[in-house]
């Protein structure tokens, strides 16, 4: 039987948010993976609280998890919210709203190491470790950048149509959120549905508009992995480590 990744992640994100009295909930949820979500919304501590990080080893068999995401299916309280505000709010309705969202994210993760990359430094997987997982991380947002990168230049040229660059946008930014999803980066991972949440029910109406929202998109992305990026002791592991034959 056929695993449908982006709706397991689209269900799980939601049921996050429900749980923790982000959003009043999303299409994408049934009506008992709603119930469920409500019913732990005590399981990881109140909102309010502050975050605990992430334990050397997660009590990953006392939950719904599936290949390819850490998503918890059932409750979503094995990664808490870091330092982002997702108070009770639907999907941006505005480019402006979207952009202010963009920005308040932006902004506390110039300020100090998001608790999303201190998440990450304690995330240790055999037998890989610790490592990988940072370089896999690290990659992934690169890879995020140049995508949002790609589709700016294509609004800065304005030949393709403005839906299917709603559609582009939205289709990279939830690739990328599946893959995040393995490190533990669930502030980012939020962050980029509500992009796909905006690109596929309002979306921007411009090329001009495109272009403004990656770029916003573009600063907080980058930022969080220059933190990423900072932590890979770059300047030793040529000289200490070598290639398999």
């Amino acid at each position: 039987m056929s695993v449908d990744l982006e709706r397991i992640v689209r269900d799980a994100v939601a049921q996050a948010m429900q749980a923790r009295g982000w959003a009043g909930g999303s299409p994408g949820v049934t009506q008992g993976g709603a119930s469920a979500a409500m019913s732990s919304a005590t399981h990881g501590g109140a909102p309010s609280v502050g975050v605990a990080l992430l334990e050397r080893e997660a009590p990953t068999h006392v939950h719904g998890r599936q290949s390819g995401s850490d998503f918890c299916t059932h409750c979503g309280g094995c990664m808490q919210p870091a330092v982002y505000e997702r108070r009770e709010r639907g999907v941006p309705v505005s480019l402006e709203a979207m952009i202010e969202r963009l920005d308040r994210f932006t902004e506390l993760a110039w300020k100090a190491e998001p608790q999303d990359v201190r998440r990450l430094r304690q995330l240790s997987r055999p037998p890989m470790g610790r490592l990988p997982g940072i370089m896999y991380a690290n990659f992934n947002l690169f890879w995020l950048g140049e995508n949002v990168q790609t589709i700016r230049d294509k609004a800065r040229a304005g030949r393709m149509p403005i839906e299917h660059l709603n559609e582009m946008l939205a289709a990279a930014c939830l690739r990328s959120a599946i893959r995040l999803s393995k490190w533990h980066l669930l502030d980012v991972i939020v962050l980029l549905s509500e992009v796909v949440g905006f690109c596929e029910d309002t979306g921007c109406r411009s090329h001009d508009e495109m272009k403004t929202l990656t770029e916003h998109l573009l600063i907080g992305v980058d930022r969080v992995q220059t933190w990423v990026d900072r932590m890979i002791p770059w300047h030793r592991m040529d000289a200490s480590l070598e290639l398999v034959p």
